[in-house]
């Protein structure tokens, strides 16, 4: 009688959780495209569109339901960026070539929350739609740009026809932006069930400064021997009263890039 009682009241503890369930957690990848343009060559004669939103998306989130349809969510992630590809011709004038021929690579990584409300009306069904607005903040974001370039005077003056090999990363500061999803729940029990969701992310970066991680010429590493004015740049919003030297970084007026993302989420949730 007592096991028949203790199971009773367990049976009837977990009906009572469930039918209370208002958190959640999530965890869900995805894959977006870029959906807006930076350019890669803006002081020559001709430009490359380079989309900095690509790329694989993992997210965790977690949700606390404060009505019946109304939810407050925070959520956690990275994206891991795809490169760019954009071909040199030969002769190209511009501000990273200088007359070189080669390829150049870019890509994005961040980490980044989202504090969002949730909108999921309960159809008492199997499955269960929501909408999501969120303000996207990206508190380390990253470019990389790579280079395979024969080059006449770059990352400084050279020999013609040398070969240039460098990867520069920028860094620094923090990205805002916007996020909106659309998708739906579809209940496999009680306590779980699988999501997708079609998201875009709006948003922007500015880096703060830049650094050489790889140079090689002529596959020689000349890293070592560069100065600091050579291989680490500072962006900023002014350059009044800049002088350059060598044991300090160059200083350059600082850009947003635009890492815009459309892209597919799917994932596991669990009701808590």
């Amino acid at each position: 009688m007592k096991k028949i009682i203790l199971l009773f009241s367990a049976l009837l503890l977990v009906g009572t959780i469930s039918a209370q369930q208002k958190a959640y957690l999530s965890l869900g990848v995805g894959a977006g495209l870029g959906t807006a343009r930076t350019y890669d060559l803006y002081n020559g004669y001709k430009v490359h569109p380079v989309g900095l939103g690509k790329g694989l998306d993992f997210n965790l989130r977690g949700g606390y339901f404060v009505g019946q349809a109304i939810a407050i969510e925070l959520g956690v992630g990275y994206r891991m960026g795809f490169n760019t590809k954009v071909d040199l011709e030969e002769g190209t004038e511009s501000y990273k070539s200088y007359g070189g021929s080669g390829t150049l690579k870019f890509k994005s990584d961040m980490l980044y929350l989202v504090p969002a409300l949730v909108i999921s009306p309960d159809f008492e069904s199997k499955t269960r739609p929501y909408a999501r607005l969120g303000v996207l903040i990206g508190i380390m974001p990253s470019m990389t740009t790579k280079m395979d370039v024969t080059t006449t005077s770059y990352p400084y003056d050279a020999p013609a026809s040398d070969n240039t090999v460098a990867t520069i990363k920028y860094s620094g500061g923090v990205a805002f932006g916007g996020s909106f999803a659309l998708g739906c729940d579809f209940n496999l029990s009680d306590l779980l069930a699988i999501y997708a969701e079609i998201y875009y992310d709006a948003l922007s970066y500015a880096p703060t400064k830049g650094e050489f991680k790889k140079c090689e010429v002529n596959g020689k590493d000349v890293l070592p021997d560069m100065t600091t004015y050579d291989k680490e740049v500072e962006f900023v919003k002014d350059l009044t009263g800049f002088v350059p030297k060598d044991s300090e970084p160059d200083q350059q007026l600082k850009n947003s890039y635009p890492l815009n993302s459309l892209g597919l989420n799917i994932g596991l949730k669990i009701k808590l």
